[in-house]
């Protein structure tokens, strides 16, 4: 039988950049402290780290957060914590404070009983969850406290500033009648400190309030029931667009205003079309769910594509290098060059609906245009290994 702490344990909850298991069965507090120390000690060898810690509306992540602070602050690192958040406000957190790293304490879209530790150190990039498990030697929890605990708790609430750093990329130019479904409370939260300055901008709200402690539905916003009642919603009430969002804010769903959904690689593409007049000469990066006929379309416009493996490691690292703007896969995930994080979702919103009143036309009319491309075409698609 494995012990609490031994390391096979730790392996067993490796998926990624995040350690996930079954919340009192798989993770558990004293597991989330050591690991917690593990992290910090392994960004930050010497201690004196400065680490952000946020969690999602799961009803164990506020314990499992307190589990975290305790396991940074064993090693003398300082912690700041800023409550119930999405994962691109604490990314964003990350870069903007300059910090060593933080740790964001969701589930994703498991399921409710289930929970995890996202890890990233400076810059908000991705920490390879097997990477701290291989750090370890032996598990002692006696070790947490082989330094003297930093006794400073800080506490931060980011919502407005980082409100006021998106609104400075919305730019709607016609008025805009949105339907969203922003799922668990914090995106609406998010929503809200944003399009209270954009009167222009009317909402009508399915399945949610714009509260961070609500969670009202399936975490996958491309769950059926999140889908329906979405389109149903778009065509009662007339509206230009309709959108879904996960609970971490790193999923995009969306509908056109006829309540057709839109195919997730389409609206990478889209975001690539609005963005490229941008970023003359840089590129835009893809994942492997991405269909051949949207790609070749961005190559028929004269934009340079790149094919990439969908993992966050590998994303981030092609993307924040200086010579991409965009990243997009086909399962909803849309990162960009100039905004840290691996997935930003409400951004991506945000940047699509500036796109579809900038261009006059419906959503079905861009559709159409991107999912109409010959499979004959001939044009060349480059991939990520061709940079000579």
């Amino acid at each position: 039988m494995k012990e609490v702490h031994d390391v096979a344990v730790f392996k067993d909850l490796v998926h990624g950049c995040t350690f996930l298991g079954e919340v009192g069965q798989g993770l558990c507090c004293s597991q989330v402290m050591a690991l917690a120390r593990a992290f910090g000690d392994f960004v930050s060898p010497a201690g004196d780290g400065q680490f952000v810690i946020g969690h999602d509306v799961r009803s164990s992540s506020p314990s499992l957060a307190e589990a975290v602070s305790m396991g940074l602050r064993s090693g003398g690192h300082h912690v700041t914590h800023i409550g119930v958040c999405t994962k691109p406000m604490l990314e964003w957190y990350i870069d903007f404070r300059g910090l060593h790293g933080g740790i964001m304490i969701t589930g994703g879209c498991a399921q409710p009983q289930w929970n995890g530790l996202r890890l990233y150190d400076r810059g908000a990039r991705p920490v390879p969850a097997e990477a701290v498990v291989e750090s370890l030697a032996t598990w002692d929890l006696n070790r947490l406290f082989s330094r003297p605990c930093e006794p400073e708790l800080r506490h931060a609430e980011p919502l407005q500033a980082y409100a006021a750093h998106l609104r400075q990329r919305f730019r709607p130019t016609t008025p805009i009648n949105l339907c969203l479904d922003a799922g668990n409370g914090p995106v609406g939260s998010e929503i809200e400190a944003i399009s209270a300055h954009f009167p222009q901008m009317r909402i009508q709200r399915v399945g949610y309030a714009p509260n961070a402690d609500v969670a009202a539905r399936d975490p996958d916003p491309f769950a059926a029931p999140a889908q329906d009642a979405l389109a149903a919603s778009v065509t009662s009430h007339g509206c230009q667009l309709g959108a879904a969002l996960d609970a971490d804010c790193d999923l995009l769903a969306v509908r056109d205003e006829q309540g057709q959904p839109v195919s997730a690689d389409v609206v990478g593409a889209l975001l690539a079309l609005a963005l490229a007049p941008k970023n003359p000469g840089r590129r835009v990066l893809y994942g492997t769910s991405v269909r051949p006929v949207v790609s070749q379309h961005l190559n028929r416009v004269s934009i340079q594509t790149h094919h990439l493996d969908e993992v966050p490691c590998v994303t981030y690292a092609a993307l924040h290098r200086g010579d991409a703007f965009l990243y997009f896969d086909g399962a909803g995930h849309y990162a960009f060059g100039d905004f840290p994080g691996t997935a930003n979702a409400l951004l991506a919103l945000l940047e699509l609906i500036n796109h579809l009143t900038a261009s006059g036309r419906t959503m079905s009319c861009l559709v159409k245009e991107i999912e109409t491309v010959p499979l004959t075409d001939q044009t060349p698609v480059t991939t990520f290994g061709d940079q000579s």
